[in-house]
């Protein structure tokens, strides 16, 4: 029997797998072993099927079974940005050796995969030798395989790693339904980034929103990352540390900045449902096999730390679950949601725009392993000489606007379809009814440019517009002043109960706010609900009330 290799196996890294590949692959390997199973999930923007690779022993291809079998869920997706391939090659030939050969025996007793090797098909067929063309000068692009990669975007313009909250894309849709279903006890998004010259072969992170509300789940998921990091280090001698850049570009004396905490960013999302999250970025400066070579072993480490620990995995998402729901049972106003953490400036025409700033607690330093100040300075990569700055560590993000959990929300019934995208269970009202409920005020009603969200997509064959070249604006966000009051009024049959004691509880609160960052309203799906003067649409009951016998 030949050898079962993927695109970038066989032509020795000069070109990626297009779709057509992912999919031969994935049924060759369900025609080898008993171990995988192939899972049609949804369909891309452009018709494409998107897939999902169960793996598993014991005829595990079921989430009820994994349940059952008392097995960690682990979902992983590659590939949702298109030109950042590593990923998708690398979890491929993993499956592979997971199934093919001794390598998998111990661990597929504990887990059950659901693996996405191919997140954005259509982007990914896409192909251009200029996608993502190494700029050292701009600090933007990668050593890229000659034949070509990608692009950021879906054949329809979305960028899905901003698509979480507002779920515009049907990829998007399609996965959200895929994690409702399965309901992962970990996921793991596998990146590309380019950005500040250090001398790690990846960077990693998880999901920063609203840490003082999972305390106890952000503790255990950075453990593990600094835990399975060391093993990568031991076991593979990549080095690695958490996802940043420098706080002021050039400057490695200036601090270790993370990104931002807005839940359009997948694994900040999945951090408001209480899962564990684990974001891989590959650094683009460094040759595309060995991108795919780190990649390799940061998923089989953290694949074995999570069979090791599997106990430990599944009680502390059953914890983090049980105290997302005690939140809406028994709604305590101390207890708050950070909704909003960017902080409002103008630019020099008077448009609003924003900032979004970590920030570093006293004592949290990062040592990060990087080159001489001249190498940086020169942007040259590699540098001359290796050298540790021991800098302070921006990863702590503080709220401009937090709520506290309500008991429920009523919502107008246009937004049901948005909810159920979510996950989230309602229950519309068989009778008009009166409620006693905190409502909004809308004050003051403007608009922002919402960059690197969506794009226009260039014909096949051309490459896309760098980010550095600054894209012409195509999503803007709707940002609402408001003012809050205490109302009891009567609302009509159809109204939508949304009640807040259910694994989305928190996430709900996210996305109804008015003043969320992030929000429904955000990103203007209430428009023509608003008007300056009146009451916001969507209200908080005050008191608790039954929760819906029915869910829809």
């Amino acid at each position: 029997m030949t050898e079962l290799l993927t695109r970038a196996e066989a032509s020795k890294y000069t070109q990626t797998s297009r779709h057509s590949d992912v999919l031969a692959f994935v049924d060759e390997l369900c025609r080898r072993t008993k171990l995988a199973r192939r899972v049609d999930f949804g369909k891309s923007g452009e018709g494409q099927p998107l897939v999902a690779l169960i793996v598993s022993d014991r005829n595990c291809f079921t989430p009820e079974l994994a349940r059952k079998q008392k097995k960690v869920i682990v979902l992983v997706e590659a590939n949702i940005h298109a030109g950042e391939v590593e990923g998708k090659e690398a979890l491929l030939a993993l499956a592979r050796d997971l199934t093919l050969t001794k390598l998998g025996k111990k661990l597929l007793d504990k887990l059950c995969l659901v693996l996405v090797p191919n997140f954005n098909p259509d982007g990914n067929d896409r192909i251009s030798p200029n996608n993502r063309k190494l700029n050292l000068k701009d600090l933007e692009g990668q050593v890229n395989p000659e034949g070509g990669v990608g692009m950021r975007y879906t054949g329809e313009g979305w960028n899905l790693n901003r698509d979480s909250m507002k779920q515009e894309a049907p990829e998007t849709r399609a996965l959200a339904a895929l994690h409702q279903t399965w309901w992962p006890h970990v996921f793991i998004d596998c990146h590309t980034t380019d950005g500040s010259i250090h001398a790690n072969d990846l960077t990693f992170d998880t999901s920063h929103s609203n840490e003082p509300l999972f305390t106890e789940l952000r503790e255990f998921n950075r453990d593990m990352l600094e835990r399975v990091s060391k093993a990568v280090k031991k076991g593979h001698d990549f080095d690695s540390y958490w996802y940043g850049n420098y706080k002021v570009e050039g400057d490695p004396k200036s601090g270790w900045h993370t990104y931002p905490a807005l839940p359009r960013f997948g694994s900040h999302y999945r951090g408001l449902l209480g899962r564990i999250d684990v974001l891989l970025e590959t650094y683009s400066y460094i040759d595309f096999p060995r991108r795919c070579a780190v990649a390799r072993a940061w998923l089989l480490e953290l694949l074995r730390d999570a069979a090791k620990h599997a106990t430990a995995y599944r009680t502390i998402t059953a914890a983090e679950e049980e105290r997302i729901v005690a939140r809406g049972k028994s709604p305590d106003p101390q207890a708050l949601v950070g909704i909003n953490y960017g902080v409002a400036t103008r630019d020099d025409k008077g448009a609003l725009v924003f900032e979004y700033p970590a920030h570093a607690k006293p004592g949290d330093v990062a040592p990060i392993l990087a080159y001489d100040e001249a190498s940086i300075a020169a942007r040259r990569y590699p540098g001359k000489k290796k050298k540790t700055y021991r800098i302070p560590h921006h990863r702590t993000f503080i709220p401009t606007q937090a709520v506290s959990t309500p008991a429920a929300y009523l919502v107008p019934a246009e937004l049901a379809a948005r909810l159920e995208g979510h996950g989230i269970r309602f229950e519309r009202l068989s009778e008009a009814k009166r409620f006693t409920v905190d409502s909004y005020r809308v004050a003051r009603r403007e608009e922002t440019f919402s960059p690197d969200v969506a794009a226009n997509v260039p014909p096949p064959g051309e490459a896309e517009v760098p980010l550095s070249q600054k894209p012409k604006p195509v999503r803007f966000e709707t940002v609402l002043t408001v003012a809050p009051e205490r109302t009891t009024r009567e609302f009509p049959a159809g109204t939508l109960y949304v009640p807040t004691a259910q694994r989305t509880g928190t996430l709900a609160v996210y996305l109804l706010e008015p003043h969320s960052d992030d929000g429904l309203c955000r990103w203007q799906f209430l428009d023509g609900m608003i008007q300056t003067g009146e009451l916001y649409p969507v209200h908080r009951v005050v008191e608790a009330a039954t929760a819906p016998k029915k869910a829809e």
